[in-house]
């Protein structure tokens, strides 16, 4: 399992810094980045959040390491371990005074470096946690005090009071930390309780005790409100004076609820809503005259149960009741159902509220209820005309729009196509006018039933009006994908119909467009696909037509390359070309790469880069991958038999290829068949199949105890990690062309080119560099180390008479400078 441990290096000397990223990889860390200035380890600590920063001190630019460790750990809190061949007393000082985790001398060996940073892993681990646990506390406490509405309350031994949190309407002030007298805080009791809140206080300080009290506060002139505090008097070691600290909860809004119910009592029985109450055990304790005339039930029925049981409306979870009583307003309402005593399941309207006593504690819960069927019934009615066509029963245009807003919402968020096709019958005037209006009808319905049974679940077909129909084709993954299901409703549609004896042939004309290339709101698909159902009619009726003519034209040519390749598969219209790998040192021939051409009869010769694209979504990747090996094989056998010198024959090979469970038979029996010597066949496979063959690894295995040779194309385009290139059986690096096109002018691409030889050096890999096309870029290739190359510098791809010249002419690239 890989470590997830990310270390930041910073080092300027680059080979020690690649040496050291290798050495952290090998011991299971993964290299966040590599860094060689102060500067940039600030930058990246900012950008990455490293688990450590690994840190050289001497660096590039004005800030040294010392002092990029300083800002690291004050605006980071990233640790911090250094690594630097200086030892000197000033520069420990410096160091020390940034707190580090690790002070190491180079040179450092692995294990001591490996339980260094362990050691400061577990030290910053241990630290988070504390930081972590010291915020908990603080969290819970605000938690609870928040959570409960609890104010915190103070009186100190001087008199003064201190109030932290309290509802502003009790005390008249924001609810920010106060500080007051304690005659100003009595100021705002109610007269009447002044002197029981001044005489409880007083026996609180002289003896220490507990002191609870409910009183009134003065929130206005004309409004009054209710307080409770709960405290506690505790003295000072030194000192007779006591300071009483506690809580106070504003208590209003639960004296202003039992009123409530003591006014509502007076027309309990009047109420045309079903009235119940229940104690705190959820037993039903009165019911109304309206309870009983919405559920059947009466007294002696209800008395004593369970409403839940007796309803048998299990609408509320465990959780609900213990919620409502923590709810500040103590109430809920919403839709729900219950059972009529005759078994009928009603809709209701329910309002439940919890009935609290003076000392908050809840005693009862009232419901009250009304039974909304009949409007329930009305709504759906109403609904259901307002959003479907009444001759059909299918959406109309209106609920049509909705859905397609829908469509396209979720289309756009998941990146994917979404299609509309506009529906309009050949001819159907004349149908509705020789038959008349009611065949019509029954034509149409049979029409809607059709176009519905054709399509999936998540598709959508509308009736808009008259003769149209529009239908959405929900995420599709191709914009040509909408042209086989159109294809497939017109075949539907003209079947057919039985109508008043006559039997009547019906067509349509079919308009498709397809979001995102057609527009990017309603509006602008449905003028699309009106605008290509005319099209259609104007070609000739009982067809679709895409919007544009590009989308009908790639679609076309999708279909006419995938059938194209089958026929070319079975008619040799395929043919290979190869290029010519050369040995950097002498010029001498080392290989060729087999590159498949199609011949096509009238387009000429194309490229792969047009078909495989195609090949590999229709599937036709695989029968081509293995027409291209076989004959790649045999040929090359045959130049060997001509005369020609050993050399390696590369055959590129599609991750679908390689997912086959068979393919390494498919391998020998291609040198089977051939005769061609395993040892002189490499595979070469891209680099982003690597994850592919990273899960599959007894693939290649297999192959290479086929004794084929494995190559990884295109590398350093992809994401492949070292460890793929460690465990993994292979034996050749193709340096990509993206990184030799540019050098020796770009001095990036000439330190990607060095670090891919030096890499392929270390783990003792083949390297051969792809697009060679100068000889400037030759001589640095050479400079650098790399053994092999490819390009038009040497050849382009040649067909195979022109290969086996080159046996007996003279090389195109014998005139380059060579030795």
């Amino acid at each position: 399992m890989v470590n997830q441990t990310s270390i930041l290096i910073v080092e300027d000397e680059r080979v020690i810094a690649l040496h050291l990223k290798q050495q952290l990889e090998a011991m299971g860390y993964r290299a966040a980045a590599v860094v060689a200035s102060g500067e940039r380890a600030v930058e990246k600590a900012s950008e990455l959040c490293p688990d450590l920063v690994l840190m050289d001190i001497h660096l590039e630019g004005a800030l040294d390491g010392i002092e990029a460790a300083s800002q690291i750990r004050a605006n980071y809190r990233i640790p911090v371990v250094f690594l630097t061949a200086y030892g000197e007393d000033e520069t420990l000082q410096r160091a020390k005074a940034t707190l580090p985790f690790g002070y190491l001398i180079k040179p450092v060996e692995a294990r001591e470096l490996h339980a260094t940073l362990q050691m400061a892993l577990s030290r910053r681990a241990a630290e988070v946690k504390m930081e972590a646990e010291v915020e908990r506390d603080k969290e819970r406490l605000q938690l609870t005090l928040d959570g409960s509405e609890l104010g915190v309350w103070e009186l100190d031994a001087t008199g003064n009071l201190t109030t932290r949190g309290c509802n502003q309407g009790i005390l008249g002030v924001a609810p920010e930390p106060i500080g007051e007298s304690w005659d100003a805080f009595l100021a705002r009791v109610h007269p009447d309780d002044r002197a029981g809140i001044q005489e409880a206080m007083e026996q609180a300080a002289a003896f220490g005790q507990s002191l609870n009290l409910v009183f009134r506060t003065l929130r206005s002139e004309e409004k009054i409100g209710w307080m409770e505090v709960h405290a506690k008097a505790s003295k000072a070691a030194l000192s007779d004076q006591a300071r009483v600290v506690g809580i106070m909860k504003d208590i209003t809004e639960r004296r202003e609820t039992e009123e409530r119910l003591r006014q509502a009592a007076g027309v309990f029985e009047t109420m045309a809503e079903g009235i119940f109450l229940m104690d705190h055990e959820h037993r039903i304790v009165s019911i109304n005259r309206a309870f009983t005339k919405i559920t059947g039930y009466g007294s002696e029925d209800a008395l004593g149960q369970n409403p839940h049981v007796l309803l048998d409306a299990r609408r509320h979870n465990d959780q609900f009741y213990r919620k409502l009583e923590t709810n500040p307003g103590g109430q809920w309402q919403g839709e729900t159902y219950c059972r009529h005593k005759n078994g009928a399941i009603l809709p209701i309207w329910e309002n439940v509220s919890v009935v609290r006593d003076e000392g908050r504690a809840v005693t009862h819960y009232v419901t009250a209820f009304s039974d909304i069927s009949a409007i329930r019934r009305a709504e759906a009615q109403l609904s259901y005309l307002a959003h479907h066509d009444f001759l059909t029963g299918l959406p109309n245009r209106l609920l049509f729009n909705d859905r397609l807003d829908h469509s396209l919402a979720r289309a756009q968020r998941e990146d994917k196509c979404c299609a509309i096709l506009f529906f309009d019958l050949d001819g159907f005037k004349v149908i509705n006018d020789t038959l008349g209006h009611s065949s019509g009808d029954s034509l149409l319905q049979t029409i809607a039933a059709r176009l519905r049974g054709g399509l999936r679940s998540n598709d959508t077909v509308a009736r808009p009006g008259g003769d149209e129909f529009l239908v959405i084709l929900d995420h599709i993954a191709y914009p040509q994908d909408a042209a086989p299901i159109a294809s497939k409703l017109l075949e539907a549609l003209a079947v057919p119909v039985e109508i008043g004896g006559e039997r009547i042939a019906v067509s349509a004309s079919v308009g498709l467009s397809v979001y995102p290339d057609d527009g990017h709101d309603r509006e602008a698909l449905l003028k699309a696909a009106d605008t290509a159902l005319y099209s259609a009619k104007s070609q000739g009726r009982s067809r679709y037509c895409f919007y544009t003519e590009e989308l009908a034209r790639r679609a076309a040519e999708r279909l006419t390359i995938e059938q194209g390749l089958r026929r070319a598969l079975e008619s040799e219209g395929l043919v290979l070309h190869y290029q010519p790998q050369v040995a950097l040192r002498d010029g001498a021939l080392t290989g060729v790469e087999a590159l498949v051409r199609w011949r096509h009869p009238q387009q000429g010769m194309i490229t792969p880069g047009r078909f495989i694209p195609i090949a590999e979504e229709s599937g036709v990747i695989e029968p081509l991958g293995r027409w291209v090996l076989f004959t790649a094989c045999a040929k090359a056998r045959e130049l060997l038999r001509a005369g020609e010198p050993p050399f390696r024959l590369s055959v590129n090979v599609s991750a679908r290829q390689l997912a086959s469970d068979h393919f390494e038979d498919t391998v020998r029996e291609a040198l089977a068949e051939s005769g061609l010597s395993a040892s002189q066949l490499e595979i070469e496979i891209t680099e982003s199949t690597l994850q592919i063959i990273e899960h599959s690894r007894y693939r290649l295995e297999a192959l290479k105890a086929l004794g084929v040779s494995i190559a990884i194309d295109d590398f350093g385009t992809g994401y492949s990690s070292l460890s793929v290139l460690k465990h993994l059986p292979i034996d050749r690096i193709k340096i990509a062309q993206s990184f030799v096109r540019d050098i020796p002018g770009d001095a990036d691409d000439v330190a990607i080119v060095e670090a891919i030889i030096s890499l392929s050096r270390t783990l003792r890999l083949c390297v051969i560099a792809e697009g060679v096309e100068t000889e400037a870029q030759l001589a640095i290739l050479r400079r650098l180390g790399c053994k092999e190359g490819q390009g038009y510098l040497f050849s382009r791809p040649l067909p195979l008479p022109e290969l086996q010249s080159l046996s007996s002419g003279e090389r195109p690239w014998a005139h380059l400078p060579w030795g």
